[in-house]
């Protein structure tokens, strides 16, 4: 099972967007992908409550700083697991960033947004001390 984060401090930059299109391409592939919201904003739960037809992949809510600790068991039968983040540098990012393999860290094309991501890159360092093999892209 690999688990995807996606990650940023900043608001706006489409984490949302790439978790749910990454969970379907997954899934479209044949993959049992499980897309984790632990955004409080929940906008990838309103996207799945808002989505007609068979549902691709299923989505759970899970805004609490235990996704590092629950995603074993909740992930039990995937072969994917895509979490939506939170917009903050919280306790709750970073257990999403511990949870994951690979952090994926959306950011528009411009040196602000580049800047805004310093805090984020400081955190999945401070997590690499833990977890070695975790890695980020952007």
């Amino acid at each position: 099972m690999k688990v995807f984060a996606i990650a940023n401090q900043k608001g706006g930059v489409g984490k949302t967007t790439l978790s749910v299109n990454l969970a379907a391409s997954l899934a479209r592939r044949g993959f049992r992908v499980l897309l984790i919201d632990a955004d409080p904003q929940g906008s990838a739960l309103d996207w799945a409550a808002a989505r007609d037809g068979e549902p691709l992949f299923s989505v759970v809510g899970l805004p609490r700083a235990t996704v590092h600790k629950e995603i074993g068991q909740l992930g039990q039968g995937y072969d994917h697991i895509v979490i939506d983040g939170p917009p903050r540098v919280t306790d709750l990012a970073r257990s999403a960033i511990m949870a994951a393999d690979v952090v994926l860290i959306p950011v528009q094309p411009s040196p602000y947004d580049l800047w805004a991501s310093a805090e984020m890159v400081a955190l999945i360092r401070e997590a690499q001390v833990f977890r070695p093999a975790l890695r980020a892209v952007f």
